[in-house]
């Protein structure tokens, strides 16, 4: 029993640590094994072996025995069984190294966004989200909205690490299926007539070109006869503003040189998305990151043409399933994980009357509106650049709140997570940028060829979303899979996070303060108070 309960916890939760957090790996082991039926003697003589000059072998004694002793109640109440395989088929399962790492029990307990950030936002925000009943319909819409508004206006830029980037975002909404995540249908019906506008004006385009091509053909045929050959019309490209997910690779490259290397992909099911990226002809998850980053793109096919993106610029808005992010992001050292900002929530289920009114009158009415006004903001953007900067003293706060979340993310899960940490603050001084913006039209001014300075009211919301949308990621990437071999360990390692907060709570009960908690389970003292939900 006691050889089959060290093989479990050490798959999830890794040996015995050299250093750094002991006790804390031998009081979730305690508790593993009490629940298991182990008896107190035989995990007690087989810790013996885990003492040192730094963990006594009473120290463990004390250990084990205070937990057996608290937990009595407890003792046996998920009995142990013997495995049932048989043998012959035994060879036949995989090794413990290449199953995929489990996730952590429980469900996803992730913070909505709080009431004051919507009261910072900008006016036209607040009335985006206010008719929808629902704290988790609003972060939704929300979220979905500053991803698609980030793919409106192409002049928008800022600079960050040297570098001039847009203020484009990628953003995924992941809940249950009936969870409220259709409100992201919203956020793209926001820009949908600009989008209309385009293809409208696109095809007005194409339909002179088709007459003057219809007119150079007669001129060819009677320049055989010895008349002048005219030249041939230049055909005109098919712009617009949203790109369909279920494309091939080669066609969205096209739409994106055909529409100055920008475009919006809004999809309330992201498997639309992952279909497309797991055909041979359609996978252009390499060009989905290199425009995160506005980096080239070349492309060159013998049927499909040639087509080179100096600096494509694309925004993402995705809703789907959990299972939907596994099918799009494999794991969670895929470079697409940490390009996302997500929103991620499992709610209840909840009897809502398909009929009532909602306080605004009709849903359709009132974001028709709003679409109408951002049309006009695309418009008053104008074609001149619209650069936004942070104030000395918001730079200052801004890289010492993402060093502090940097080390926290790192502490909490580990180096592999610090990818995200890094480009989530990339996201958050492009929402910065988005937030001054939409504040100068609520204003009444034309920012257009301008240099905008950053508001603290703003900048103060776009860190505290970033905050939300930074926790609500590493509670994915904790349950995300890890690619064995993986240079930052195994998933496993980090699961073990779940035993130490449930420990960190157990020992709070005893009576003893955060830091004395954090001291026995190797983790900062801030981690600590963040789990218990209290001050420090």
């Amino acid at each position: 029993m006691l050889d089959w309960c060290l093989l479990q916890y050490e798959e999830r939760h890794g040996g015995f640590p050299a250093r750094g957090g002991r006790n804390g790996w031998l009081t979730a082991l305690a508790f593993f094994c009490n629940e298991k039926g182990v008896p107190h003697s035989d995990l007690e003589s087989h810790a013996a072996r885990y003492a040192g000059p730094d963990f006594t072998a009473d120290e463990i004694r004390r250990t084990i025995s205070g937990i057996y002793q608290r937990e009595a109640a407890h003792h046996n109440s998920k009995p142990w069984e013997p495995p049932t395989v048989r043998v012959e088929y035994a060879s036949t399962l995989p090794t413990p190294a290449a199953l995929a790492p489990t996730s952590p029990a429980g469900p996803l307990d992730t913070p909505t966004i709080p009431p004051e950030v919507y009261q910072l936002l900008p006016e036209f925000l607040q009335r985006c989200c206010q008719p929808l009943p629902t704290a988790r319909e609003r972060d939704v819409l929300l979220t979905g909205a500053l991803a698609v508004l980030s793919g409106c206006f192409p002049t928008l830029e800022g600079m960050y690490r040297g570098k001039v980037i847009g203020a484009n975002v990628y953003a995924f909404i992941v809940a249950p299926a009936a969870s409220g995540k259709g409100a992201l249908d919203w956020a793209r019906r926001l820009a949908w007539p600009h989008h209309l506008a385009l293809r409208e004006a696109s095809q007005r385009e194409r339909d002179g070109y088709e007459l003057q091509l219809q007119e150079y053909e007669q001129q060819k045929r009677a320049a055989k006869t010895g008349g002048p050959l005219p030249p041939r019309p230049v055909e005109p490209p098919r712009r617009r503003l949203f790109i369909p997910a279920d494309n091939g690779a080669a066609n969205v490259v096209k739409t994106l040189a055909e529409n100055h290397e920008r475009g919006i992909i809004c999809e309330t099911e992201a498997d639309t998305l992952s279909g497309a990226l797991k055909q041979d002809f359609g996978d252009y998850s390499a060009l989905l990151r290199k425009c995160s980053e506005h980096e080239p793109h070349q492309y060159d096919r013998k049927t499909a043409g040639t087509y080179e993106l100096s600096r494509p610029a694309l925004s993402v808005a995705l809703g789907g399933t959990p299972e939907q992010v596994a099918r799009l992001i494999p794991n969670a050292e895929d470079g697409l994980f940490s390009r996302f900002w997500f929103y991620a929530f499992e709610a209840p289920h909840q009897w809502d009357d398909p009929f009532a009114e909602p306080s605004g009158g009709s849903l359709d009415t009132w974001f028709d509106a709003l679409s109408v006004r951002v049309s006009e903001m695309i418009a008053a953007a104008g074609a001149g650049q619209v650069l936004v900067r942070l104030a000395p003293a918001q730079q200052v706060r801004f890289s010492s709140a993402w060093k502090a979340w940097l080390r926290e993310g790192v502490a909490d899960f580990g180096e592999g997570s610090g990818s995200a940490s890094k480009r989530h603050a990339r996201a958050c001084f492009r929402l910065c940028m988005l937030l001054t913006l939409l504040r100068y039209f609520e204003n009444g001014e034309a920012p257009a060829g301008k240099e905008l300075t950053c508001e603290d009211t703003d900048f103060a919301a776009a860190l505290r979303l970033a905050d939300v949308y930074r926790q609500h990621a590493l509670a994915l990437y904790e349950r995300m899979p890890r690619p064995t071999g993986s240079g930052f360990g195994t998933a496993t390692k980090y699961a073990a996070k779940a035993g130490q907060e449930a420990l960190a709570r157990e020992l709070q009960t005893q009576g003893l303060g955060v830091r004395e908690i954090a001291r026995q389970l190797g983790v900062h003292f801030t981690t600590v108070a963040r789990w218990l939900r209290c001050d420090v």
